[in-house]
């Protein structure tokens, strides 16, 4: 459930793009808002070339910061992301907000509950380190 920020070793990007698909398929229904698609038990899917890593803020990279942001998000009807929250912050509102900017550029399939194209809530957590 980590996706790790800009640079990394190929070994871990390719780690990071397996643990997002497996954040995103595992969603955050129960801890997220309450919607008839997570009463339904429907969990997000990721189109994860479509998903940009974060940019990790240079001045936060310079002053050694890490932390852990997880975010709760709602993908839309169409498959974008709608809204985004911040659930647990990093502890540094500056990688909290890269990495809710980098989700909110994603893609989604959009969800369908008995026939009915519906939003969706799921969660997503972006492990800093340096």
């Amino acid at each position: 459930m980590t996706l790790l920020p800009t640079p990394m070793h190929p070994s871990r990007l390719a780690r990071s793009v397996v643990l997002l698909a497996a954040a995103c398929l595992a969603g955050g229904a129960a801890s997220a808002p309450a919607d008839g698609a997570a009463k339904a038990g429907v969990k997000a899917k990721a189109d994860l070339a479509s998903c940009s890593k974060p940019v990790y803020p240079p001045a936060e990279r310079a002053a050694g910061h890490t932390g852990s942001s997880i975010l709760v998000f709602k993908i839309g009807a169409g498959g974008d992301p709608v809204e985004s929250r911040i659930k647990q912050s990093s502890g540094h509102a500056a990688l909290d907000e890269a990495a809710r900017q980098a989700l909110m550029l994603c893609k989604f399939d959009p969800t369908s509950v008995g026939g009915k194209i519906v939003g969706i809530w799921s969660t997503v957590e972006y492990v800093w380190s340096l």
